[in-house]
């Protein structure tokens, strides 16, 4: 995938498809216990029990390269991460952040109940029925220049799984959590992004990053007229009925990573 490997191999958007996860629970300790994921063969799983899954897989990129997960279901939190290689100037494989949000989108999208709407906060924040979810993270390899090829980049999802450590969880309106809209098996939810970012890395290589991009910009907060929002060099351009244009940045926005604070997603 020239856009941004998540292995050595390229699945057609068919057996991409495909490869979405069954529906299937493999029992073994605790009812609540993380089970092995169930994966397409370029990515190779790593469960961290506790830690941030952003640093492990920043530690794990040099020596273990694309295709690299580590996901974490604890302290709750449903948290994953995953290593990508791409082939192009930093300029360019940035972009594939907007990937990981369309796969995060799709796959949050799949589990949840129907009738209450997904939505994102440019760049990096997720909302689920006007409340926070919580967000994405995208590092690169320290050093690397506009120019340049990174050795290595890491796309980073938290998610608030439960907030049953809180003794009135109403005293934070502005959050929300997996258990208590109901969303199906967290596993689930991560091999379903696993699956869709094959298939958008994919579509991106074969159909352009239109096809990446345009689901994210769908689900953007505030609701636009069609064609008021697009890309430019990973920046968000805005177009309002009164004329007037904004541009926001995705670096400044991702080094804000205004959703999250030091223990993880904002309640």
């Amino acid at each position: 995938m020239s856009e941004g490997r998540t292995g050595n191999g390229q699945a057609e958007p068919q057996q991409a498809s495909r490869s979405l996860p069954r529906r299937e629970v493999i029992a073994s300790g605790p009812p609540d216990a993380p089970r092995r994921l169930i994966l397409p063969p370029p990515y190779d799983q790593h469960l961290c029990e506790d830690g941030d899954v952003l640093d492990e897989a920043v530690r794990r990129a040099p020596q273990e390269g694309a295709g690299t997960l580590v996901w974490r279901k604890s302290g709750g939190l449903l948290a994953f991460a995953v290593v990508l290689e791409p082939e192009k100037a930093l300029r360019e494989a940035r972009l594939a952040f907007f990937a990981g949000m369309s796969a995060l989108g799709d796959a949050l999208a799949a589990h949840c109940a129907p009738d209450k709407p997904l939505r994102f906060a440019f760049p990096d924040n997720v909302i689920f029925d006007t409340a926070r979810l919580g967000g994405a993270r995208f590092v690169t390899a320290e050093g690397c220049g506009e120019e340049a090829v990174p050795d290595w980049m890491v796309f980073a999802v938290e998610l608030i799984g439960d907030r049953d450590h809180l003794p009135h969880p109403g005293m934070f309106p502005g959050s929300i959590s997996l258990a208590e809209e109901e969303f199906e098996e967290s596993e689930l939810i991560v091999e379903s992004f696993a699956s869709y970012l094959m298939l958008y890395f994919d579509r991106w290589t074969h159909q352009g990053f239109e096809a990446v991009v345009g689901p994210y910009l769908d689900r953007l907060e505030p609701k636009l007229e069609p064609g008021a929002r697009a890309i430019a060099d990973g920046d968000l351009i805005e177009r309002f009925p009164d004329g007037e244009t904004r541009r926001l940045g995705l670096v400044e926005g991702l080094a804000a990573c205004a959703w999250r604070d030091a223990k993880g997603p904002k309640l």
